[in-house]
């Protein structure tokens, strides 16, 4: 599995069992409230039913505590209910107990890790549960009468509970939504990332120096001022990577890039062309400037020791520089260069070959 795959399943469980904590937290909290508000208030029979789903919860939060988030959060969300509706039942529709059954029903939905006909099959039990005491309260009255004040006390209570879980919610799916945005942006850059760069360099490749050799030219009809490219091959590199090993031939590809990165001016491109080759683009350059521009990189590269596993490794380059002028395709910029190198590679290497027009 890849390590990003591993660190999304992460984060997602991660959240479901914040989710299932938080529930859990929430439900206790609650519980100790009622418990203690009714028992205040003399109303010793709620107090006993509050007592219980008390401890309940207490055995819902142990299980939540063994690493069983599921079974804990489903039995969290059946003591609620109950309890909700008991209070109806047995206090009257008006007491507002009912509200409470709506507060983990977002909670449920969210909780991908239950199956979704267990889900809907849950939610339908709830609801229709709701509904039947609510049918059942026209035709019997509540079982333990209260005073209307403390009616209308325990109907404003439930509904701030009910509104705070609601709230609690929506700000959990808005960071839920919030962290799974940024992490779809994160990775469609680093896709965006691996697409334009060559991984072992960490340049550009060959796809986007072409489009930004395209634009340069574009530049250059506009500002009539010539540009450069200098294409540089490693004299000999598949001897290096036969005797040494690619690992050694990839820390001397991303060695030379670093070397070639700092001996350029900030406006100009280098990129990893292919295999064992780099293609610079000097903006606003003559065929002389280029000439000096690769004459100072042999030499930077000459001077430049390339050290693996304690062995000196003597790297030498051959660099082919062509100018682009006015009215010339970006397909015949690159071939100057190319056929540049050619040259110097025919000529004995290690050295900066210049494209002359015949």
């Amino acid at each position: 599995m890849l390590p990003e795959k591993k660190e999304f399943l992460r984060s997602k469980n991660s959240r479901f069992t914040a989710l299932t904590r938080n529930f859990i937290f929430f439900s206790l909290g609650g519980l100790i409230f009622y418990t203690a508000l009714f028992a205040v208030l003399s109303v010793w029979q709620m107090a006993l039913l509050c007592g219980i789903s008390l401890v309940l919860c207490v055995g819902v939060f142990l299980l939540y505590r063994s690493g069983l988030d599921r079974p804990a959060f489903v039995a969290g969300v059946l003591l609620i209910t109950i309890f909700a509706l008991a209070g109806c039942w047995l206090l009257g529709w008006q007491t507002g107990f009912f509200l409470l059954v709506l507060a983990p029903l977002p909670l449920l939905f969210f909780h991908a890790h239950l199956p979704l006909v267990f889900r809907f099959s849950l939610t339908g039990l709830m609801l229709g549960a709701g509904v039947l005491v609510f049918v059942l309260s026209w035709w019997q009255g509540s079982v333990w009468l209260l005073s209307e004040d403390f009616v209308h006390l325990l109907q404003i209570i439930n509904l701030v509970l009910t509104a705070a879980a609601l709230a609690a919610a929506g700000l959990f799916f808005g960071s839920a939504a919030s962290d799974a945005e940024k992490a779809l942006i994160h990775a469609n850059k680093k896709l965006a990332n691996l697409s334009s760069t060559d991984p072992v360099t960490n340049l550009v490749n060959r796809r986007i120096i072409v489009s930004r050799i395209e634009q340069e030219q574009n530049r250059m009809e506009r500002g009539n001022k010539p540009f450069c490219l200098i294409l540089i091959d490693v004299d000999d590199f598949s001897g290096v990577n036969d005797k040494f090993g690619f690992s050694c031939g990839d820390y001397i590809m991303a060695h030379l890039a670093e070397v070639i990165s700092r001996a350029i001016r900030k406006q100009d491109e280098v990129a990893r062309w292919g295999g064992d080759e780099f293609m610079l683009m000097l903006p606003e350059t003559d065929i002389e400037g280029g000439k000096t521009v690769a004459q100072k990189i042999r030499a930077k590269i000459l001077k430049t020791p390339f050290m693996f596993k304690e062995t000196k490794i003597p790297i030498t380059v051959t660099l082919g520089v062509g100018v682009c002028e006015k009215e010339t395709g970006v397909g015949s910029c690159i071939h100057k260069a190319d056929h540049a190198l050619h040259l110097g590679k025919y000529a004995g290497k290690n050295r900066v070959s210049i494209f002359q027009e015949t």
